[in-house]
């Protein structure tokens, strides 16, 4: 979410959340049409108040409604959990992190954590647009192949090996990764997990002086709630920061 342009005093996501869907029904670019197919990008003109902000969040609802029904996500989480304990010591050693004792659901939602965090690049969105991306375009992001990396860097590859001839490719080809600011992440996150049963699942909205400038997903494993911030580097499945006023939207699943 870009920095908030937001009232001054505390607001709640769900006061005006009926009154957004009817004023801002623009054709097929209403709340509830149909996420953005491969490919297309969907451009949305909203107003600069609390209710473009609300219809920002009913499209990313959306998102992980539709999301969690589709094979790519399916296939991908399902992938991820079934590495289980391996994967998870793996990405904790390469972090730093101490490993879950828990089991079950918790075990299968810190995997996606630790896979949706390790495969995530942050990029401010730019100034004065909101980027909302599907969770099936993030996923495509993390399987583009390494000839198509190679062929893109290729300018810069020999731009290096101009300036020092010891220059060596291989350790400078960069993963491929998904990009975003706060939003995709936790779309991602709260998709995949619903996507292998891991739900209900929210988004969690945090601020202060009135506003609400920060979005992680949250998702329930055998009856409590685990927070996912996937922005903050040294957070793991469970951990989110502390601010002032929180909101909370369960998705409709």
């Amino acid at each position: 979410m870009n920095q908030p342009r937001y009232p001054s005093r505390p607001v709640s996501l769900g006061r005006a959340r009926g009154r957004a869907e009817q004023v801002y029904v623009m054709g097929e670019r209403a709340i509830d049409a149909p996420p953005p197919r491969d490919g297309e990008v969907i451009r949305t003109t909203l107003p600069d108040t609390f209710d473009g902000i609300r219809w920002e969040i009913g499209r990313m609802v959306r998102y992980v409604q539709e999301a969690r029904k589709d094979p790519l996500v399916i296939d991908t989480a399902r992938q991820v959990v079934s590495q289980g304990g391996r994967f998870i010591e793996e990405m904790a050693a390469r972090k730093g992190q101490p490993i879950s004792s828990h089991q079950n659901k918790v075990v299968q939602a810190e995997c996606i954590d630790l896979w949706c965090r390790d495969v995530f690049y942050y990029v401010n969105d730019p100034a004065n647009i909101e980027v909302i991306q599907t969770p099936r375009r993030m996923i495509k992001q993390t399987m583009i192949s390494r000839e198509v990396i190679d062929h893109v860097m290729g300018p810069f590859y020999r731009a290096m090996e101009r300036d020092d001839p010891s220059f060596y490719r291989e350790s400078y080809t960069p993963p491929p990764l998904y990009a975003g600011d706060c939003d995709e992440p936790s779309a991602l996150m709260m998709a995949m997990c619903a996507a292998v049963e891991i739900q209900p699942v929210k988004f969690r909205f945090g601020g202060s002086n009135g506003t609400l400038h920060h979005v992680w997903g949250c998702v329930n494993c055998d009856g409590e709630w685990y927070d996912s911030d996937l922005t903050e580097p040294g957070y793991k499945l469970g951990e989110c920061s502390e601010f002032e006023h929180y909101e909370d939207l369960e998705v409709p699943l």
